[in-house]
């Protein structure tokens, strides 16, 4: 193994340290085992340091013992003379050019890079390179660089900034979740005071309707049968209507309850089926479907076939008297989730009423216009929003609606 002795006796290196003036002043040649030098050498040869001499142009001139155990070279006369500079590859060796170019310019320099071992072994380094003049006023002839292996630190380091980017997405991710359990929370409060509203007024009116002409068809002489056949159907009617309703709120609150279990589904398979459906559900209706290729969306499958009938059904029910009915299924790409689209050409609404309509009960058409309990659009809002999700809805009077449903990639249910 090469040492500084043995390189500093070689033509192109012979190049001695500088003695200090004690020596000089004493005629003691420079060659001479100074006590300074001989420390100088000792440091150089037990230093764990890799350290080394390149020349001005990057030609790698000497490397001590523990530099060439560190660096795995077995033979340094292989090396020797080699471009120092060729080392150094990627992002690590813009550093090194930097840093090089410093100290060949007079003033020492550091940097932190990526350069393996003789044998591939990947290292990191803290690299220090000092100037070495001839003179005084002599121009940089070599330059000294220290290197020392800090691969441990950096693999710790970037351990510890995975680590924490890990979790700080993990944070982020609960944080998105805590917000939509709050929202979903809020949401449920609001619902309550819904049912409790709807219990409380709107499912007492077919109740009133029942007691009230139950009154008149007792009070109806018995020779006026058309009058009492007419009490009596709407006391069926209101009967039927209030069992919708109860229907209407136990379903609603169903959904609250469901077990989500998200995956993969195909919107295009589950159309299909809702189409079967409503198809044999109401046999004489003719409708032009327009349902282009549609996306595999995240969610639970018997929910969003569950949205989509009930979405589909609105819109096939409000359309019925129109000419040429048609339902139109969209699917659009926003950020980190997809809005699923249901249009009719049907009856529409006054869009200064739209926040009512996902509301229980809430109905912007008259019960002998369109039937119907008004529990199916605050069904929908609330899986939708089980989901993570929201719903709105664009609709004009005599030209028709869309409703919408947000679905995003991630889903809190349970697996």
């Amino acid at each position: 193994m090469s040492t500084l002795n043995e390189t500093a006796s070689s033509p192109r290196t012979a190049r001695r340290l500088p003695a200090t003036a004690a020596a000089e002043g004493s005629g003691a040649p420079l060659d001479a085992p100074h006590p300074e030098l001989s420390y100088l050498l000792e440091v150089h040869n037990l230093s764990t340091d890799c350290i080394k001499t390149v020349s001005a142009d990057g030609q790698l001139l000497s490397m001590n013992p523990n530099g060439q155990v560190v660096m795995q070279v077995d033979d340094f006369s292989t090396c020797q003379g080699s471009d120092w500079l060729s080392f150094w590859t990627g992002e690590s060796r813009d550093l090194m050019l930097a840093a090089f170019e410093q100290a060949r310019a007079g003033q020492p320099a550091q940097f932190t890079g990526y350069c393996p071992t003789m044998k591939g072994e990947p290292r990191w380094w803290d690299v220090t390179l000092a100037p070495l003049r001839g003179g005084p006023d002599q121009p940089v002839q070599d330059l000294l660089i220290v290197s020392r292996d800090v691969t441990d630190r950096v693999t710790l380091q970037r351990e510890l900034e995975t680590l924490n980017a890990t979790l700080d997405s993990e944070v982020q991710r609960q944080t998105e979740s805590l917000r939509r359990e709050r929202q979903l929370l809020i949401q449920t409060n609001e619902e309550l005071e819904n049912i409790t509203y709807a219990m409380s007024h709107d499912l007492l009116t077919p109740v009133r309707h029942l007691l009230s002409f139950a009154r008149l068809a007792r009070r109806v002489p018995d020779s006026d049968t058309q009058k009492r056949e007419r009490y009596l159907q709407i006391i069926e009617d209101s009967a039927s209507n209030l069992g919708r309703m109860i229907e209407g709120v136990l379903q609603f609150s169903r959904a609250g309850r469901l077990d989500l279990r998200p995956r993969p589904v195909n919107l295009n398979t589950l159309m299909l089926e809702v189409q079967r459906d409503l198809q044999a559900e109401q046999p004489g209706q003719a409708v032009d479907w327009q349902v282009p290729d549609l996306p595999t969306v995240h969610a639970d499958a018997r929910a969003l076939r569950s949205i989509l009938k009930v979405l589909c059904l609105n819109a096939l029910k409000y359309s019925r008297n129109e000419t040429n009915p048609t339902v139109q299924i969209s699917a659009n790409r926003e950020p980190e989730s997809w809005r699923i689209d249901v249009t009719d050409n049907g009856a529409g609404f006054d869009p200064e009423y739209s926040h009512k309509l996902f509301q229980l009960f809430q109905r912007l058409h008259h019960q002998n216009e369109y039937e119907g309990a008004g529990t199916g659009l605050a069904y929908v809002r609330r899986l939708v929003s089980r989901h993570g999700g929201q719903v709105s809805a664009r609709g004009e009077k005599g030209v028709g609606a869309t409703f919408s449903s947000t679905l995003p990639d991630l889903v809190i249910g349970t697996d």
